[in-house]
């Protein structure tokens, strides 16, 4: 298995726990401080801006690259590149978070007003500048590297004040603090958004979640050469 933007090694370690002892996860991130190779787990160092993936190409059953934080220089470069390493009939994974503004269905106005505000300040500096990791039609380019079939799934949920999804974006708020602190917004706001992602009065739509699953083509099939037929003498 090959996986992209490994992060902390969460995934990584279930990975490696599915692929058993005499498999093989490959896990590769620019910041490697957090993974830790093992017998089964081999760790690269690799920025997708530059870098070539590792790996030989025809040698990955499955690849996995999701919630890479941020757009990439040239998207299509990396899925040709994740697309050559598998197998044919291998599996490949992209998740990201396409913009969607937050919909705040209460409370009402100025608490409104600035928890989409905050909500919709946090998600760009976690994309970076709020644009998605992989195109808009991801399907496309897919398709065009012989990828069939192509699954696309899009999913919002609701997010209740106190809850799991809130508390990201309250953790968000504090982590980002000193890069939304600006001119019209103080931190005694920041503080009211925070202490409102605790409310359980709260209720909100989630960000956009995008998975797309697609297969590589297996090698055509070849018939069997006809058997030769001994000649009578």
């Amino acid at each position: 298995m090959l996986e992209i933007g490994a992060g902390t090694g969460e995934l990584t370690a279930h990975l490696a726990h599915l692929v058993g002892p005499n498999g093989g996860v490959t896990a590769v991130d620019k910041d490697t401080s957090y993974l830790a190779p093992t017998a089964v787990i081999d760790v690269y160092q690799r920025t997708l801006d530059d870098d070539d993936l590792p790996g030989e190409p025809g040698t990955v059953d499955v690849a996995i690259a999701r919630w890479l934080h941020g757009p990439l220089p040239d998207p299509d470069a990396v899925i040709r590149q994740t697309i050559d390493r598998l197998r044919p009939g291998g599996w490949l994974i992209l998740a990201d978070l396409p913009f969607t503004p937050a919909r705040v269905f209460h409370p009402r106005g100025e608490d409104a007003d600035l928890i989409q505000h905050l909500a919709t300040m946090i998600y760009s500096l976690i994309t970076g500048n709020g644009r998605p990791t992989w195109p808009h039609d991801a399907t496309a380019p897919l398709v065009a590297n012989s990828m069939n079939p192509v699954c696309t799934h899009r999913s919002v949920e609701t997010w209740t004040g106190g809850g799991p999804g809130c508390r990201i974006l309250a953790d968000g708020a504090e982590y980002f603090r000193p890069h939304l602190i600006q001119p019209e917004l103080s931190h005694a706001d920041l503080d009211r958004f925070i202490n409102l992602m605790a409310d359980p009065a709260v209720l909100l739509s989630s960000y956009e979640r995008r998975t797309v699953h697609a297969r590589k083509a297996s090698e055509p099939h070849r018939p069997a050469a006809p058997a030769r037929r001994a000649v009578e003498r």
